[in-house]
């Protein structure tokens, strides 16, 4: 081989050699190395210290429900129904023993008055009429028979021993059964009988009951 191209290999040898020996490290590279130096000394240092590191624990919060109270009905005021009243009840009136009251609520004076005043044909065949032969009025004048004013009050009422309206009703059925004293004699003597035909009993009460309403 030539002399100069030995020259020239070694030459290019000892270039080569001398780059090699030589080569600058990049900047990044120096940052990364650093880098991986403090991680791993960060490393080593949690390392040794977590056998003695205990976490504070969380603490846990349990919601207790939050309970609606039950609500109390409240009773409604009703109103304590009150006992019916108790109406007194009148007491029942006792019956009027009074035989002309009893008479007067038994009787029609207004048809008994129409009774008197009437015409009635009798079964002997005659026709009378009350007011045709005894007065109503307070003069007591006597016409045929005695005036009826306050028959109801006579003093021989006593000595009859009946009440004046069974006295008035007896004397009209049956005249002949007593005989009035001297002034009252016709009423007995000259009485036709036969009214118990003519008169139905109303008309008969009714009668009796105006008789008895002539007086003060």
């Amino acid at each position: 081989m030539k002399p100069y191209i030995l020259c020239a290999l070694a030459l290019l040898a000892a270039v080569g050699a001398s780059a090699c020996g030589s080569v600058a490290t990049p900047e990044w590279a120096a940052e990364a190395q650093a880098t991986r130096v403090a991680q791993v000394a960060t490393s080593d240092y949690l390392t040794s210290i977590a056998p003695t590191f205990t976490p504070t624990p969380t603490p846990t919060f349990t919601l207790t429900p939050t309970l609606t109270p039950t609500e109390t009905p409240v009773p409604t005021d009703t109103p304590t129904p009150l006992p019916p009243t108790e109406t007194p009840i009148p007491p029942t009136p006792e019956p009027d023993t009074d035989p002309v009251a009893v008479a007067l609520a038994a009787g029609n004076p207004a048809n008994g008055q129409a009774v008197f005043q009437a015409q009635h044909s009798l079964p002997d065949g005659s026709a009378w009429a009350c007011q045709s032969c005894h007065s109503v009025d307070p003069s007591g004048l006597r016409l045929i028979g005695p005036g009826l004013w306050n028959v109801a009050n006579r003093d021989y009422l006593d000595e009859v021993g009946q009440p004046a309206p069974e006295y008035i009703r007896s004397s009209i059925l049956h005249p002949q059964d007593y005989i009035a004293p001297f002034g009252d004699i016709g009423w007995a003597l000259n009485m036709p009988a036969g009214w118990d035909v003519v008169l139905s009993e109303q008309d008969l009460t009714d009668l009796v009951a105006y008789l008895l309403t002539l007086q003060s």
